[in-house]
């Protein structure tokens, strides 16, 4: 079976992992609460989109489609 939808997903983990430390640090880094407040919002997103992805890769590992 092509789990090249697997590799997308960890592709797309990674990703998301990097922007939210990426986020954290342009916070710390930011002059000014606004550019916090937006860099604060993605980082957020970003932590909402990393549980999706867990979410699939767990319902992929229960449709047998996952490997470890």
């Amino acid at each position: 079976m092509n789990k090249k939808f697997n590799d997308n997903i960890l592709k797309a983990m990674e990703a998301a992992e990097e922007a939210v430390k990426v986020c954290k640090q342009a916070m710390i880094d930011a002059n000014d609460e606004s550019c916090r407040a937006m860099y604060s919002a993605i980082q957020k997103d970003c932590e909402k989109h990393i549980q999706m992805l867990k979410s699939e890769i767990e319902l992929h590992k229960v449709q047998k489609k996952w490997e470890e």
